[in-house]
């Protein structure tokens, strides 16, 4: 399937509130060669999901943004492992 920017959209627009779990990807069924360059992982990605906003882990619902500019998501993670030894002290 073609990802065109209206399919992007559509993706992009699934309310996880009301969207059927059972026509969701599953993420820990992905493999993903981590030694690939990023924009082939991301093919890898789109190629074995059927949405690559929403999916699940289990019985849990996943949405995701990508943005274009801003903190990378290891200043994420490293700003949540931060927030949690704050927490803990």
């Amino acid at each position: 399937m073609e990802l065109t920017k209206e399919r992007l959209e559509e993706m992009a627009a699934v309310d996880i509130r009301t969207v059927d779990i059972s026509t969701l990807t599953d993420l820990r069924d992905i493999e993903i060669d981590t030694s690939l360059p990023v924009e082939k992982k991301l093919d890898a990605f789109a190629r074995q999901t059927n949405n690559v906003y929403v999916n699940r882990i289990g019985d849990y619902v996943v949405k995701v943004r990508f943005q274009k500019d801003g903190a990378s998501i290891d200043d994420k993670m490293a700003e949540y492992l931060q927030r949690l030894s704050e927490i803990h002290i």
